[in-house]
Formats: structure tokens, sequence, C-alpha cells
């Protein structure tokens, strides 16, 4: 009985923030599994299991925050009393970050029904991310994350807030922390907002060395899929409005088109070397999904340089991710073909050494013919 009346005695000096605390922590607990799966773009089994983690993890941390605030509870004295209020901080602090995680996600769900667009594939409609939601979505995040810090900073430091005020406070983070997010922030705005650069697009960033596919405009962060090393990458949303992003898609003024260049020698006609581009198309459009064939192939002598002219092989693609795979089928297709059409892909010999005693000379020797592809 005195165990029992110890405990009674330590629940009774609980203060009422922490009974509340106890309270939604329990409610939160009854139902994560209603609140897992009402909220999220896509509800599948995987999804639900992880949020049903995520909650049930900040249920377990909340619960022995109020174990150990009423353990170490005892009346009239001062270093009980400071576990205990330590004690009830974290737990507080936890059902903060439990609420902002909801709201976050509730906000989601409710600019995705409201702003959102309905999209159909094989007879299941799902709504998907429009730019408009997407940035309510960035400017919700913004808002709740700010409110949480202040919230926060109020439980563990209540000091700072009553010197600057909250808007002094939140002006002073602001302008410390800048650096870091701020213009990566209103880059992604701008990315989601006007709509150039979206999900599934491929996109080649020269300055990076990336040809990849957008996965997800983040916040602050953009995430790709590499297409030459076959990994996700991340970059600073402000890398695509300060470098060069080419962006392979289809557009109003016709289908994506790339294109191969070969520099052939001056032994070649032009017949001959056209005969033979034409031929490397079709065989390259046979054995990549990625290429039409049924546009034909775009030839053209784009130099004439001092050892041999470059001639680009145009075509048009079918899938924009397939642009390597049909650079690499077009060169072996031109590489596989080259004795058939009397022709050779090698560089050409621009100078010739005849002896020890005589010089060397800049005449062009008689290799036919010779070619390369810029694959860059």
């Amino acid at each position: 009985m005195d165990i029992w009346n110890e405990i009674l005695l330590r629940l009774r000096e609980l203060e009422m923030i922490e009974w509340l605390t106890f309270g939604v922590n329990a409610l939160v607990f009854l139902f994560s599994k209603k609140i897992a799966s009402s909220y999220g773009e896509v509800k599948d089994a995987e999804k639900m299991n992880a949020r049903l983690r995520i909650l049930h993890g900040f249920n377990l941390v909340v619960f022995l925050a109020f174990v150990v605030s009423v353990a170490v509870q005892s009346p009239g004295s001062e270093t009980s009393a400071a576990g205990a209020h330590t004690a009830a901080n974290f737990s507080q602090s936890c059902l903060i970050l439990l609420i902002a995680y909801l709201l976050i996600h509730l906000a989601e769900a409710l600019l995705l029904k409201r702003y959102g667009q309905a999209f159909t594939v094989m007879g299941f409609t799902r709504r998907v991310e429009t730019s408009t939601s997407r940035t309510l979505e960035l400017l919700a995040y913004t808002i709740i994350s700010l409110v949480t810090v202040i919230l926060l900073f109020n439980i563990w430091a209540p000091s700072a807030l009553q010197t600057t005020g909250a808007i002094g406070f939140i002006a002073v983070m602001i302008f410390t922390t800048k650096d870091y997010w701020m213009r990566d922030f209103i880059s992604g705005i701008i990315l989601i907002s006007n709509e150039r650069i979206q999900r599934g697009q491929v996109v080649a960033i020269p300055s990076e060395d990336v040809l990849a596919v957008v996965l997800e405009i983040r916040g602050l962060q953009t995430s790709l899929r590499d297409l030459v090393r076959a990994n996700d990458l991340t970059l600073p949303n402000s890398i695509f409005l300060r470098e060069r992003v080419d962006i392979f898609c289809e557009n109003p003024g016709g289908p994506f088109r790339d294109y191969v260049d070969f520099k052939i020698g001056y032994g070649a006609t032009a017949d001959q070397v056209q005969r033979f581009l034409k031929a490397v198309h079709l065989r390259a459009a046979e054995a990549s999904q990625g290429m039409e064939a049924e546009s034909g192939p775009k030839i053209a002598l784009k130099e004439n340089g001092d050892h041999a002219t470059r001639w680009r092989l145009g075509y048009v693609l079918t899938k924009p991710e397939e642009l390597l795979v049909v650079r690499d089928a077009v060169n072996l297709a031109a590489y596989e073909m080259q004795e058939e059409f009397g022709l050779d892909l090698s560089t050409p010999t621009t100078h010739v050494v005849a002896s020890d005693n005589a010089s060397s000379s800049s005449t062009p020797s008689s290799a036919s013919i010779t070619g390369s592809a810029d694959n860059s």
C-alpha cells in the first residue's frame, strides 16, 4: 500500500500540462492506425507501416518521459523537482514534434485534395501534385516549422523569447541561418511555380556532369536518378537557376531530337557518307526501342575541317531516358558497318615522319576515311 500511496502522491504533483501531454499521446496511440491511413499521397501497406512506426516511436518516447517524470517526482525535494521538470520538458518537446509531424502531413493531404490534379493509370485514379499544391505545401512547412521552433525555445529557453519577442526571435533566426537555406528555398518555390522542370523529365547539367531523371523537387533540394551511374543523388535547388540546365522533353516545336557527330575524311563522297549514315540509323533503330524509325534520319554536313569533315546524324527519341542507350546503339552500328561501306572509322594521320634526317610533313596521309562519334 505504501508503494501505491507514493505513486498517487507523485501523480498529484504533476502539472496540468504533463497530464495534457499524456492524454494527447494516448489518443494518438489509440488512433494511430486510422491516422496513418488517412494522410499521404499513396496509401499502400508499406508506407502505412512506416508511418505507424514513426507514430509509435513518438508515443514510446513521450510515454517514457512521462514515466521518468513520475519516478523522479518527490514532494519537497529541489533535486527531484529539477529532474521532473527536465523530464516534463522533454516529454512536451516530443509531443510538439509529434503534433508538427501530423500537421505537416495533414496540410499535405488537404492541399493535395484541394489543389491536386486527378490522374488515372490502368483504371486507378489518384491525385498528383501541381505547382500550386507544392508551393502551398512549402509555405505550410515553413510556418509549421517556425511555430515548432518557437514552442521548443519557449520550453527550454523562455528567456530568449522574453528578451526579443516571437517576431524578433524569428527575424534573428532567419538572418543568422539565411545563407544555409534561403537561396535554395526560394529557388525551390520558383522551380515548382514555373513548372519548367517536373517529375519524370530527363535533365542534363553540364557544370555538374549530370544526366538524370527528376524524381522530386523538395523545399531545399531536388532528387534525381543518374542515368550514367544508375544511382540517386540530390542537388541544391539553386543550381537549377544558376547553371545551364538542358531539359529533354517534348515541346510545341515537335518531338525531342538527339544526334551523334562523325568526322569523316575527304576521301569519301557525300553520297557514300549519306548511305552509310542512313544504314546506321536503320540498324540502331532496330537495336534500340528509344529511337523512332518512321521519321527517318536527319543528315547534315556541319563543318569542313582542316583534315576531315564533320557529319551529323540526327534522329528522334521516343523515350528521353534512353538517350545514352540510343547513342551507344548508333556508335556500335557505325563501327560494325564501316567496312561494308568502304569507310574507316579511325583517326586520320596528319603527320608523316620520313627519317631521322627528314622533317615531318604536315600533308595528310592517304588514310581514306575517318570518323568519331561525339558522345559528349
